[in-house]
């Protein structure tokens, strides 16, 4: 629940930074604030362990996965949609997620087929005539269906290291790809900090990123991913009314229908799991 509260407050404070940060840069600031953080807590709590070579190859690919490929496309996404639209694509995890857990970690989970409801939701959200920008919900959907396989293969190694540390070492993995992304970005994108852009990538970095991940990760070593995922209608919900407060942002009819389908569809699935 506080993970997705504070993933939620995320997509509107994105919003601020992006006004003057280009998005994989700052994605990449982001990283180099969470990194310390993470360091920082583990050490004082003596939670770091060695790593074992055998597990190093699923390290590596949870961090492109979900935070090299999938947070890249997250912030490209974000850049070119309102906060609030943003999240709500965002939320669509639920409907990916126990469909892998089925597959990769025999799940015992029946979605019904009202779970295309949340699809269509998406539909009625960008509307008939397209009025979202189709590259950024395009961006948006390929990023949680990344999201959505790296938290499958945080599942299978969970219960051998600290959650922490397993965000810790798959951002530090992440780190010189989205780096490297982010040099080629900055030749073309003007960068530029402000007292309020500075204070939005510190509380990326390190409650956006160190402290929910950490939250996120420890979820998923206690609990099946399937039940996990069905905490994402939070995100949305936090999303708009801060949207609504402090960007200003207008919450249409369609946004408020898609986003029933969306949570009907979440709803109508968890009521159709095993007890």
């Amino acid at each position: 629940f506080a993970a997705f509260v504070l993933w939620g407050s995320q997509y509107v404070v994105s919003k601020v930074a992006l006004r003057t940060i280009p998005p994989v840069t700052l994605l990449a600031l982001r990283y180099l604030v969470s990194i310390p953080a993470l360091l920082l807590v583990l050490r004082l709590r003596r939670a770091l362990k060695p790593v074992d070579r055998r597990d190093w190859p699923i390290l590596f690919a949870i961090g492109f996965t979900g935070y090299f490929a999938s947070f890249c496309l997250q912030m490209l996404g974000i850049d070119r949609l309102t906060g609030s639209l943003s999240s709500l694509l965002g939320a669509m995890n639920p409907i990916f997620i126990p469909i892998l857990a089925a597959l990769f970690l025999h799940e015992r989970i029946t979605l019904s087929k009202i779970a295309c409801v949340a699809l269509l939701g998406v539909v009625v959200i960008v509307g008939v005539g397209g009025t979202a920008d189709a590259a950024g919900v395009l961006m948006m959907l390929v990023s949680v269906f990344l999201w959505s396989t790296a938290s499958i293969i945080i599942r299978r190694i969970s219960g051998r290291y600290d959650p922490m540390q397993i965000a810790l070492i798959a951002i530090c993995s992440a780190l010189p790809l989205t780096g490297a992304w982010s040099l080629i970005e900055l030749q073309s994108a003007a960068c530029s900090f402000s007292v309020q852009s500075v204070l939005a990538v510190l509380y990326m970095g390190i409650f956006g990123t160190a402290v929910t991940h950490s939250l996120w990760n420890y979820s998923l070593r206690v609990m099946d991913a399937s039940f996990c995922s069905m905490f994402y209608p939070m995100q949305p919900l936090v999303s708009a009314i801060l949207g609504v407060l402090f960007l200003h942002e207008t919450v249409t009819p369609s946004f408020i229908l898609g986003a029933l389908m969306i949570c009907g569809g979440i709803v109508a699935a968890v009521k159709s799991a095993p007890k």
